[in-house]
Order: C-alpha cells, then structure tokens, then sequence
C-alpha cells in the first residue's frame, strides 16, 4: 500500500482545516489514507519523505501566509531541499475583497515547491469567501481527480 498522501494545513480561522478533513475523508472513501499535519507541526523534512501532498492553505489581510504557515514557508526558503521525486496540488482559500492579494500565500508556495523541482499534479482549487457548501463538495472532487493526477505524474517520474 502506498504511503499515505501528506495535507499540510496552513489556516488562521479554521476554515482550511476543515476543507482539509473533508478533503481527507472524500480520499478515505476510495482507499486513499492520509496524514493531516498543520503547518505549525511540519518541516520541510517531511517532503523529503514523501512524494504526494496536498496543501490546504489560506492567504491573511494583504497577502501574507496564516500565522501557522509562516517557520515553514520560510524553512523551505531556507533549506531548498530538493523536491524532484514531489507530487503536489493546492486547495487557495482568500476573498476577492483583498485583491490584489487573492490567494498570494498558496500561489507562493506553489511557486517555492515548482522551485524546489516539484510536479504540480493540478491547477490550484480556489476558493473564495468560503468554504460553502459547494467549495467543499468541489474541493472533494478535485481531490479525487489530484489523487488519480498523483499516479500519472507518479508513471512519468518512473
């Protein structure tokens, strides 16, 4: 069985997480297993461990990352480790009313990890003023369709 998928959870009200654990409970329902981990608790380390994530993640006021998001995005700044054997997708959550800074943290980190030599499985998932009823039911789909994305890029990484 392979290892578990990695969520890594940046939030500041809570509202990533429970995209998170939807995200991870529509995963559980087709066999996939998962390991939820709020950025406070991660290190860039456990990329290297890994070759699957999904990053649930919000951007705060003008663009800038939830507080529990900050060490880590700048370990990875710091620690550059390489990422080459990575697979990832980025559910965004934010509010037009910041733009210009809608989603600026997920687009960064996104950006850091494309950097680092990490595949990007999907198109990140937006989600804007939620999440709504209907932000979780699409953050569920697009998560079965990052998994099925997972083992594509999984065949061409060999």
């Amino acid at each position: 069985m392979p290892d578990p998928i990695l969520i890594l959870i940046g939030t500041q009200t809570g509202n990533s997480e429970r995209v998170a654990d939807d995200v991870a409970d529509a995963l559980a329902e087709v066999g996939h297993t998962s390991l939820l981990v709020d950025m406070a608790d991660a290190v860039p380390e456990m990329l290297e461990e890994t070759d699957r994530l999904i990053t649930v993640l919000c951007t705060w006021a003008e663009g800038t990352f939830p507080d529990n998001a900050v060490e880590f995005y700048d370990s990875l700044v710091a620690l550059a480790p390489d990422l080459s054997h990575l697979a990832y997708g980025t559910i965004g959550l934010g509010d037009h009313l910041y733009d210009p800074y809608f989603l600026t943290a997920a687009y960064r980190l996104e950006d850091r990890l494309d950097t680092l030599g990490a595949t990007r499985a999907l198109p990140i998932f937006e989600i804007d003023k939620g999440p709504s009823a209907e932000d979780l039911d699409g953050a569920q789909a697009w998560a079965l369709r990052c998994a099925e994305a997972f083992e594509r890029v999984r065949t061409k990484m060999g």
